[in-house]
């Protein structure tokens, strides 16, 4: 293609591209100006400050307070800020269809014609700064849906949804916040719940709850959490009027609930009365929360837990309460033992033994630190136990001691070990054990196999070393001189005279190849070395394989046995050696060569 044939191209193509663009942007540029100017108010939501809504000579009158909607009027209540959202997220997008310009001089005529001269429903619009805007609805338009409204002072009629006109002839019940309270689960510090049963208390410490009445113990904090979301949250089926009648059992409440929240000197305080008789409501009571005004009612679903709730419903089962991340150090003291210590170094652990620092296995401290975090109490046995020994704790089988550690001084801690939390293990019964912190009073039942999992001898701490086989036989293929395999089939037995090999007692020719290759099978055999022990004693008893041999240096003979017991459970096979103490572990491959046909 020629050089100016390319140019030109070129400068069609960026001539394109550019009437494209400018007629892109124009049209968004339109449609934007145009969705502007069919835009009814000009308001921004986070700017409005009140809503007076006037419906059939009621007047219901929405105020935002520290950003928080309340109701003013008719009543003084919290408002539901969703549904105060919707209304302004309307108002804020409120087009209209069309729209009518009063003719001059029949102004009067035509707002009376369409219903906005003076209006049964309107709405008042008070920004935070700004003029107050009225917003006046009339009749509905020829069009279906649609109705004539209009901006108080403004001779302009608009037509627009008629979804307006159904937000804002809601009952006053719509604009109330039908969830019990505004408080947030987290800021609540304290709950006394006070019952016909008694008074059960707990307080917020630390991130974590505690029961305080009628024990001190730890709370699980996710049940006390779900407890009190669950009544936060509740939704309010009806409201009634703000004095409580006789029927509803406020008076003589069944249950008090008192909320100590951050920030707020008074607590919010629920009494809890009758059940409701009424057919409709009867799974449902009757409520007074202290920072509203007026009788609920609410559904049992949400109260009963509370009614309900007893210390060990809410008690923490879990062992202990750590976090791991602050542990440094691990001590494990056994019963006529040597201690351990596990100590942090770096990324992972070590043994500390006086001045020496020995390797441990990789994961174990994790791992035993996991263990004891996610333990859990089978049971709570006492809650105060003022003789320890029929659980074996006065004296515990194991104790382990978390600590953390501080190489040096610090502004916050002194150089050195502090204790976390020490766990006592005693006897067991069963499938479970007794175990407690030394810190609390009282004595949970574990699983056993919790205590039995914790190392308490120094070789259980050792790293595993894949075990290395070793020679069993030191000799070369040229000096056996006899080589017979017994097994459960038969017996098969070579011999070598005046330098050639035959078969012993019986007829045949030797395989001197595969012969070979069994004595250099035999001169490299090896296996993993493992001490005597009943196992394989057993297994060498009643061998599957028997292998003699006479292998002879310098003119002298020396016989060697190799009895080959059944596989382990792994697939090795125990063997034993004339004249080698303990066993050797063989692969199958080996023990296969060793049972190779030697004729033919």
């Amino acid at each position: 293609m020629k050089p100016r044939t390319t140019l030109f191209l070129a400068v069609i193509c960026g001539g394109l591209f550019a009437y494209i663009w400018f007629v892109d942007s124009h049209q968004n540029s339109t449609r934007e100006e145009a969705q502007a100017a069919s835009k009814v108010l000009k308001i921004e939501t986070e700017e409005v400050g009140g809503l007076s809504i006037r419906h059939a000579g009621e007047e219901v009158q929405l105020t935002k307070k520290e950003g928080v909607w309340v109701l003013e009027q008719p009543l003084k209540d919290r408002a539901d800020s969703a549904v105060v959202a919707r209304l302004l997220g309307l108002l804020e997008s409120l087009r209209h269809d069309s729209k009518i310009e009063l003719t001059q001089g029949k102004e009067a005529e035509q707002l009376k014609e369409f219903g906005v001269a003076e209006s049964e429903l309107s709405l008042k619009i008070k920004p935070s700064n700004g003029k107050e805007i009225e917003l006046l609805l009339g009749k509905d338009s020829a069009v279906e849906g649609k109705l004539y409204v209009r901006q108080q002072g403004q001779n302009t009629v608009y037509v627009v949804r008629n979804e307006l006109r159904t937000q804002l002839t809601q009952k006053t019940e719509a604009f109330r916040d039908h969830k019990l309270a505004a408080t947030p689960t987290q800021s609540v510090q304290k709950l006394t719940i006070k019952t016909a049963e008694g008074e059960l208390e707990l307080e917020h410490k630390n991130q974590h709850w505690d029961i305080i009445k009628p024990l001190r113990a730890r709370a699980a904090d996710p049940k006390v959490n779900d407890l009190l979301s669950s009544l936060l949250t509740a939704q309010i089926s009806q409201f009634f009027p703000e004095e409580p009648s006789p029927e509803q059992g406020l008076s003589e409440p069944r249950a008090t609930v008192t909320m100590q929240v951050e920030g707020q000197k008074e607590p919010l305080v629920l009494q809890i009365g009758a059940a409701s008789t009424a057919e409709a409501d009867k799974e449902k009571s009757f409520t007074k929360l202290s920072s509203r005004a007026a009788v609920t009612l609410l559904s049992n679903t949400a109260l009963d837990p509370l009614l309900k709730a007893r210390p060990n419903d809410l008690r923490d089962r879990k062992l202990l309460r750590v976090e791991a991340d602050i542990v440094d150090r691990i001590t494990i003291e056994a019963a006529n033992k040597p201690s351990l210590t596990l100590a942090r170094k770096g990324e992972g652990w070590i043994q500390k033994d006086g001045d020496k620092e020995l390797p441990v296995k990789d994961g174990l401290a994790p791992k035993l630190l996991s263990a004891l975090q996610t333990a859990e109490a089978v049971n709570f046995v006492t809650d105060v136990a003022s003789d320890l020994t029929p659980y074996g704790l006065s004296t515990p089988n194991i104790k382990v001691r978390l600590s953390s550690y501080a190489s040096e001084n610090t502004a916050e801690t002194k150089a050195g070990e502090r204790p976390v939390v020490s766990v006592l293990f005693g006897l067991a019964e069963g499938d479970n054990g007794y175990a407690k912190l030394e810190e609390e009073p009282f004595v949970v039942a574990v699983p056993k196999s919790l205590a039995s999992s914790i190392p308490t001898e120094a070789a259980e701490l050792r790293p595993q070393v894949a075990p290395v086989p070793v020679s069993i036989i030191e000799l070369h293929p040229e000096e056996v001189t006899n080589f017979q395999a017994s097994s459960q089939t038969g017996t098969t037995g070579v011999e070598k005279k005046a330098g050639e090999w035959t078969v012993s007692g019986a007829e045949g020719a030797v395989d001197t190849d595969a012969l070979q290759r069994v004595l250099e099978r035999l001169g490299s055999l090896k296996g993993v070395h493992v001490d005597s022990s009943e196992p394989y004693s057993k297994a060498v008893e009643s061998p599957l394989l028997t292998v003699r041999i006479v292998v002879e240096k310098e003119g002298k003979p020396s016989r060697f046995q190799l009895l080959i017991g059944a596989a382990t459970p792994e697939g090795l096979f125990p063997t034993s050696v004339t004249g080698k103490e303990g066993f050797f572990l063989l692969n199958a491959d080996d023990k296969a060569a060793l049972e190779t046909k030697l004729t033919r």
